[in-house]
């Protein structure tokens, strides 16, 4: 079986990027966020037409920041406006999905972050430690497809890589192991999320931005859905 040097030098940049930016003032670290929100934005609405609305992602992002409410409202007022000026449903519905998803949703990394930089470490790793374990698990073994329409690669056998990857994870962070399970689930329904989106406008990777990782939303995927829930962790 042959790998990709490219994949996993790229990886571990990535890798050492995030270790960076985690030790970063919090106002430091807002601003790389909002320019994380811009090009996930700018790749997103490109995929969907709406590539206008992109300029808008980081302001939502900073309103979602000062206050959750503020965030939402940002998201439907600014997506109205825009379908206002363009006459268009179908703009509103494609710019509501885009301001969410790349303005909204990257507040609770900043939330995350604000709890303590080694949170948002164990975050961010824990999604890479379930990605890749179901990506070699795949290539190695995988025989049964998991989700054809949406994923033709991913298997069966891959997601249960990722179920030991994750359950070996929550073990080193002192976690219960069967929490593990929901959390991979979530990381899973992030990846299949963004496929389901690439399907429907045929597209392979929103960008080649990071090589045969793909864009800023291929590789975040996992990380903006799992987010959401992580503080469940600590409650």
């Amino acid at each position: 079986m042959r790998f990709s040097k490219g994949r996993e030098g790229v990886g571990l940049l990535i890798g050492v990027a995030t270790l960076l930016s985690a030790f970063l003032p919090n106002s430091m670290f807002l601003l790389l966020l909002c320019l994380l929100a811009f090009g996930m934005a700018r790749e997103l609405g490109k995929a969907l037409g709406v590539s206008e609305i992109s300029y808008l992602a980081p302001l939502v992002l900073v309103l979602a920041v000062l206050g959750v409410e503020l965030g939402i409202a940002g998201v439907l007022l600014l997506a109205f406006l825009f379908a206002y000026l363009m006459w268009s449903f179908d703009y509103l519905s494609k710019s509501v999905l885009v301001l969410i998803y790349a303005g909204f949703l990257p507040m609770f990394l900043y939330t995350i972050k604000s709890q303590g930089s080694w949170e948002l470490i164990k975050l961010v790793f824990f999604a890479y430690t379930v990605d890749t374990a179901s990506y070699y698990t795949g290539k190695l073994f995988g025989k049964r497809p998991l989700a054809v329409r949406l994923s033709p690669k991913k298997t069966w056998e891959g997601l249960a890589g990722g179920m030991l990857g994750g359950a070996l994870f929550f073990y080193l962070i002192n976690k219960p192991i069967p929490l593990a399970v929901p959390f991979v689930l979530i990381a899973l329904a992030g990846d299949l999320f963004k496929s389901f989106i690439k399907r429907q406008v045929g597209i392979k990777d929103f960008s080649n931005l990071l090589g045969e990782h793909g864009g800023l939303v291929d590789r975040f995927d996992s990380v903006l859905f799992v987010a959401i829930f992580w503080k469940f962790l600590y409650i």
